[in-house]
């Protein structure tokens, strides 16, 4: 998703009612960011609250690692939310997209912490019903189901998790859950539905006029989701987070806005996201906060929400959220975050209001002073000798410490201006 491709972030084509209620319901990060610029390696970052860097995973999955047998994906050793969540009672259920490896016995959600899984392994498939796909056709724990000829999938996916959080609560309502609900849209292929392409009809050109049906789909089926938790009365105790995965693409016709570059790149076109938290009553609604925090606080965040930070240390290179949302300034202004691509051509810092980045393809330095200079234009590393230095030696110190990367990148890298 681009960054600027929901109303609330400046969207003008179309609304996102829906997105945009939990934006104005609770707090938006402005400096939001994912863990890698590509869908695998970024969901391997929210996942475990880790920078996948540290074990081996920097980019997304290749073609090798599709074999049944392949131990190519989410480190074993690496827990994951579900994890951290079930010794207090939590049930975890995954919905949709995997996209972390395709051997069951290593790699499967059900094998990963999640009781329940409805999805598919791979990262993009058709939004209409296909034949058998090992890596992307729909199954359930396990079990590959018969694709409703009328699917589309970002409704289907909504209609078995809207199903299974009925089930949950209804069965035992006093047991608390946590859903990762992983929608594919709009990644390709570009799939609209002709209901949702009517409502655009007045964008005159088609990529982006399908573009837009799709995001308009996935708004309505989060407004879905909010109405089933509000039918069930939980709401008000439910924590609600929002963010995509990595920053929108030239080839699905999505917008960044005044970010420079797009998915694949170390520009901020390809790190920051929307991210919004929502919880009426402990998370301050109406609030923009412009502190800088990662997908990676979100397993701690949710650790220390549920308690499960009491049964022993977590293993994150995040920080709890929770104070910063209730007004304590703490330790995340003075923090350094690291991005690096599997092919080890680009890295990236930033700490504090400066970003460093390095492409060794050019042996081009650039620092950026995103306070002023949102869309990189303005490359200071020239002019402040002392702060690229400085940036420098922190990159250079932190990739000591982490090992090569256990596989290159097969993503394209274009950038967009």
């Amino acid at each position: 998703m681009g960054y600027a491709d929901i109303s609330v972030l400046g969207q003008k084509k179309y609304r996102t009612p829906h997105i945009d209620a939990i934006f104005h319901g609770g707090t938006y990060f402005t400096n939001g960011y994912v863990t890698n610029s590509v869908c695998a390696p970024s969901r391997a970052g929210l996942i475990t609250g880790r920078l996948g860097s540290y074990f081996g995973f920097e980019a997304n999955l290749p073609e090798s690692s599709h074999l049944p047998d392949s131990t190519i994906g989410l480190d074993p050793e690496q827990k994951t939310i579900a994890d951290v969540l079930k010794p207090v009672g939590y049930k975890s259920i995954c919905i949709g997209k995997w996209h972390l490896g395709y051997n069951d016995d290593l790699f499967h959600p059900n094998n990963r912490g999640f009781d329940e899984f409805f999805g598919l392994l791979g990262g993009s498939r058709s939004y209409y019903k296909i034949d058998y796909d090992r890596g992307n056709s729909l199954q359930y724990n396990g079990s590959f189901i018969d694709e409703p000829d009328d699917m589309y999938i970002t409704d289907y996916l909504t209609d078995k998790a809207v199903a299974l959080i009925k089930h949950q609560v209804k069965l035992t309502p006093e047991q608390p859950f946590f859903m990762y609900m992983s929608y594919t849209a709009p990644h390709v292929p570009m799939h609209a539905k002709e209901s949702d392409l009517e409502r655009v009809a007045h964008i005159e050109k088609e990529l982006r006029r399908t573009y837009a049906a799709m995001v308009l789909c996935v708004d309505d089926n989060v407004g879905r989701l909010q109405a089933c938790l509000d039918e069930l009365g939980i709401s008000d105790n439910t924590l609600i987070v929002f963010l995509s995965d990595n920053g929108g693409p030239i080839a699905n016709g999505s917008w960044n806005g005044q970010l420079r570059g797009n998915k694949g790149s170390l520009w901020e076109g390809g790190i920051r996201v929307p991210f919004a938290l929502k919880w009426p009553g402990v998370i301050p609604a109406k609030k923009m906060n412009h502190t800088f925090v990662s997908s990676v606080d979100l397993l701690p965040t949710f650790a220390a929400v549920s308690g499960a930070d009491q049964f022993g240390p977590v293993a994150t290179d995040g920080m709890n959220l929770m104070p910063l949302l209730q007004g304590e300034a703490g330790e995340y202004r003075d923090r350094a975050f690291f991005w690096r691509r599997g092919d080890m051509k680009n890295v990236a810092v930033r700490y504090r209001n400066y970003k460093y980045i390095m492409n060794r393809r050019t042996n081009e330095e650039y620092l950026f002073d995103l306070r002023k200079d949102i869309s990189e234009r303005d490359n200071m590393a020239v002019f402040m000798p002392d702060y690229t230095d400085a940036l420098r030696t922190i990159q250079a110190k932190w990739e000591a410490s982490v090992p090569d990367p256990g596989f290159s990148s097969d993503w394209e890298v274009k950038e967009s201006n």
